[in-house]
């Protein structure tokens, strides 16, 4: 871990030597999309992995970043890099079961308490087995980046226990486990994209959705959604990835920058995304959102009323990824992962992120 902390120390310094004029023309320039609008974490850290990579490969690497879907929802977006009509993508695990169905494990719901236990997991073997699941579909995984914990909206009423969401029409992502999610609670669930959500949730096309703090903020649901509750049912990421075709051709010295600077720039915004989640939070309130923190009696509620999501998502999913990732929770809760745990929690401790950036963007 010091070697490589030194490693990425020593490209830091050489990135800040090299004159931005003194970059050469650019001999790859690559094409990387998201769904998320611009000035949010993702994007910040984006355009800080496109500054990076140009520096530290002198030039030769331009990664041009498409905020907001603007090259299409993320379906699209994924059979682009699939195909080699994108290059690079920034996706949820909704859509992504298409290709790899392995990937909604990370949708079970309240599988993780903390960051510290869902980066544990990411980032360590279970994490890379999934990333390496994309290479039989021409895709090549990098990382996992930070969307944040989901919370329930809705335009009915206050959201305390499961039964609040009882008879509602919930929006959500393209996954089995989120459409079993919300018909364990009793409620409908109505798959669409992320771009859609806003007006569908205007015209009363929906009740309600479930999205980190700072998607409804920037997309402006508060507008609509009323009543929040903050269950954090899921911890959701982003896929960072590339198209497997592109990624072999390019030369290793090249594959290492984007390697190394893919988990550095992780790492930027997922303490990023976290202090940008509690400010948004506090945004929402002052938009007269109603946010419910539910009690831990609550909480166990939430837990109870979809647990059986697990058995259900076993019986599609086939495998021992769902037996073995409910073992990684209890050897988590056994305390057998303390010290991935004190390596997370010092490793962000004393990080420097630009949360100014974002407010400012997102007023």
């Amino acid at each position: 871990m010091r070697h490589r902390s030194a490693h990425l120390a020593a490209l830091a310094a050489l990135a800040l030597l090299v004159p931005r004029a003194a970059l050469g023309a650019p001999r790859y320039r690559l094409k990387l999309g998201f769904v998320i609008g611009a000035g949010t974490p993702i994007d910040v850290a984006a355009r800080r992995l496109a500054d990076l990579v140009r520096q530290r490969t002198e030039g030769e690497v331009e990664i041009v970043v498409y905020p907001g879907g603007r090259l299409g929802d993320e379906r699209a977006m994924i059979e682009g890099v699939q195909l080699g009509t994108i290059d690079m993508s920034l996706t949820t695990t909704g859509p992504i079961g298409g290709f790899a169905p392995e990937f909604h494990v990370l949708d079970l719901p309240y599988l993780f308490p903390s960051y510290e236990a869902a980066y544990t997991y990411l980032d360590g073997d279970p994490g890379k087995k999934l990333l390496a699941l994309l290479d039989r579909r021409g895709v090549h995984g990098l990382a996992f980046f930070e969307n944040g914990w989901r919370s329930f909206t809705s335009s009915r009423h206050p959201l305390r226990v499961p039964q609040d969401l009882k008879g509602q029409k919930i929006r959500v992502m393209e996954s089995p486990v989120y459409m079993g999610l919300i018909r364990a609670l009793a409620a409908t669930p109505t798959p669409m994209a992320y771009s859609e959500l806003p007006r569908a949730l205007s015209g009363g096309v929906i009740d309600g959705q479930e999205n980190p703090a700072v998607n409804i903020y920037s997309a402006r649901l508060y507008e609509s959604q009323p009543f929040m509750i903050r269950d954090q049912h899921t911890y959701n990421v982003f896929i960072f990835k590339v198209n497997g075709k592109l990624w072999r051709s390019l030369p290793d010295r090249i594959q290492r920058v984007l390697d190394d600077t893919a988990a550095e720039v992780r790492d930027f915004e997922r303490k990023l995304n976290r202090e940008a989640d509690g400010e948004f939070i506090r945004r929402l309130e002052a938009k007269g959102m109603q946010v419910h923190l539910p009690t831990a009696s609550e909480l166990r509620a939430w837990q109870a009323a979809t647990a059986p999501v697990y058995e259900e998502t076993t019986r599609f999913l086939g495998g021992t990824w769902v037996a073995d990732t409910v073992q990684f929770r209890r050897d988590w809760d056994a305390g057998k992962y303390r010290a991935d745990e004190q390596r997370y929690v010092e490793r962000f401790a004393n990080m420097a992120v630009p949360l100014d950036e974002v407010l400012r963007t997102l007023r």
